[in-house]
């Protein structure tokens, strides 16, 4: 599989290699798109539908099977998915594959459809500039000082994000849901984009499972006592 154009770098000159394969990679919205498969080289397609491989790595040379969750699993140094970790891969290496990674969500979302903005109760009160005049704001002098048309609106989306991803409602009552936002409105972190769909499962996955390690340190170190 040749290695993509534009943005992305060369894998072969790099040093990882490239994946076999016929012409260049097709970004579309699915896992098989993924930068990763070019450190990788498939082998042999399992199954006449689906998108599992046998495959071989261009770094380390070990010779897998699985989709592409195995793959970034075996790339990224993600235990716990059925195949063994990559144990020559450097931290500049996995370093680049996430910002591979970064740029290729990035781009997976600018190719979706556009987002359908629904009606909000909310901005019924806020200002409308047109051509000719401004309309006054209806909102009382209190409810400008704690911009209780934003609250209402920021309620609106949180709100839509359960409905729309079918969340249970519970989550509103995990500690992490309300310090997230908590920090978020404390904090002045203008131009902040929450994390993607990848980075979720790859890198901060990888952290937090080392912080629970650290967690787990003091008690590991009884265990040969008691």
């Amino acid at each position: 599989m040749a290695s993509q154009s534009g943005d992305e770098p060369n894998f072969a000159s790099s040093g990882t290699g490239s994946a076999s394969g016929s012409g260049s990679i097709s970004l579309v919205q699915n896992d098989n798109s993924s930068p990763l498969w070019n450190y990788v080289t498939k082998l042999e397609k399992r199954g006449a539908t689906g998108r599992t491989w046998n495959y071989r790595c261009n770094i380390c040379g070990e010779t897998c099977n699985g989709s592409y969750i195995r793959v970034n699993a075996h790339l990224l140094q993600i235990s716990g998915e059925g195949v063994t970790i990559c144990k020559k891969v450097t931290k500049s290496q996995k370093l680049e594959m996430l910002t591979l990674l970064e740029k290729w969500e990035k781009r997976k979302k600018q190719g979706a459809s556009r987002e359908v903005l629904l009606p909000s109760q909310s901005q019924s009160g806020i200002a409308i500039e047109s051509s000719s005049k401004k309309r006054k704001s209806n909102l009382s002098p209190i409810a400008k000082s704690f911009n209780m048309n934003v609250r209402a609106q920021l309620d609106e989306e949180i709100a839509r994000m359960f409905y729309t991803s079918g969340l249970p409602f519970n989550l509103a009552r995990n500690p992490h849901y309300q310090r997230a936002f908590t920090f978020a409105a404390t904090h002045d972190i203008g131009g902040y984009v929450p994390p993607g769909y990848n980075k979720l499962r790859t890198s901060l996955l990888l952290q937090e499972k080392n912080n629970v390690e650290k967690l787990l340190q003091p008690f590991k170190a009884t265990w040969q006592e008691k």
